[in-house]
């Protein structure tokens, strides 16, 4: 089992904007340094939800300043941007980090970041999927051309290459059930948020991407089922209320940018209700049991083998600086994690 740690970069307040660039990347320093296998940046626009519009700039950063740690996108959200940037900043990226990029991409959700960069979120899948096949064509091949509905290129190179053969890894946001199958059909590797799904339906969908991989033609076993929730480890009643309630304080801030029933598309409409109705009946209590793992080593060591042993999972991603959570604390709950969760997970 392997282990990362989140980053969303959210600025509360009149926070100050420079602070929180700073404070990660030496947050991903210190995960560097206590042994995790990975970090995951955010891509946010125009609003204190999220205020990293680049993570593969910020990857050049984190990439100097750390040795060993998988620098990961969760995610770049590609409808957004131009392919042959994308494919050029990436490539970029895994060579300085020495092969250490891992791009995770998504469709995006929030209405504003569409409007403001002038993308029809209708399109959006159709948009993806171009890119995606761009983003291999420019990595491998060399005068190459491409005709699609949204982009089109003649006799293309873009430089430099990157060092990792085929280019970095590509793991695509997912989440509905029906898109499992696809992508285990497909081959393609995945990067899943799990927050409040009920582990009956995370388990479900793990099992059919396992078995759409075996059916597709794909070796499961070299396949990671990445989990990523927000976390909190450690002895002390008033710490576990406080990382409860910045939990839930986060879960009421995604209310504010998920698209509302005018706003989402009509195949996500359903979905978008849901969340909403979900959100509104949260409570510090119902955060503890279902908004993440939080509590005691103990009770976070026996969840996270569950998480293991019942679901599958191969990569544990926790969120340890969950927004409005005294940054102090949470450092102290990411090495004590690291000391004490970490070890008892990887012996057994």
């Amino acid at each position: 089992m392997k282990f990362g740690v989140m980053n969303l970069f959210p600025a509360e307040g009149d926070g100050d904007d420079a602070q929180v660039l700073r404070d990660t990347i030496e947050e991903i320093q210190i995960a560097d340094e206590l042994g995790f296998d990975s970090c995951w940046l955010a891509e946010h626009h125009f609003s204190r939800y999220g205020i990293l519009g680049n993570p593969l700039m910020l990857g050049t950063a984190i990439a100097e300043r750390t040795r060993n740690i998988t620098i990961g996108t969760a995610v770049v959200v590609v409808p957004l941007h131009d392919p042959l940037r994308i494919a050029e900043d990436a490539a970029l990226l895994d060579i300085l980090s020495g092969g250490r990029l891992v791009l995770g991409i998504g469709r995006g959700y929030q209405p504003s970041e569409f409007r403001g960069f002038g993308k029809d979120r209708n399109a959006n899948k159709e948009l993806y999927a171009e890119i995606v096949d761009i983003l291999k064509l420019a990595w491998t091949q060399e005068n190459w051309s491409y005709e699609g509905k949204h982009f089109q290129y003649s006799d293309m190179n873009i430089f430099p290459k990157p060092v990792t053969p085929g280019g970095p890894p590509i793991l695509h946001g997912t989440s509905s059930p029906e898109t499992f199958r696809q992508r285990g059909l497909a081959g393609d590797r995945i990067i899943v948020s799990s927050s409040f799904t009920p582990m009956q339906r995370i388990k479900d969908n793990y099992d059919s991407y396992r078995e759409a991989l075996v059916e597709g033609g794909h070796e499961s076993s070299g396949f990671d089922l990445p989990f990523m929730q927000q976390v909190w480890v450690g002895g002390s009643a008033d710490g576990l209320q406080a990382a409860a309630g910045a939990a839930l304080n986060y879960y009421r801030s995604v209310g504010k940018v998920i698209p509302g029933s005018d706003e989402a598309i009509e195949s996500e409409r359903a979905y978008y209700d849901k969340v909403q109705r979900n959100i509104g009946l949260l409570t510090v209590e119902k955060t503890l049991t279902h908004g993440g793992t939080f509590g005691s080593v103990d009770r976070v060591v026996d969840t996270l083998g569950r998480i293991r042993d019942e679901l599958g999972v191969t990569h544990y991603i926790g969120w340890f600086h969950i927004p409005s959570l005294d940054r102090k604390r949470a450092i102290e709950s990411m090495e004590t994690f690291a000391a004490k969760v970490i070890p008892q997970l990887t012996s057994a």
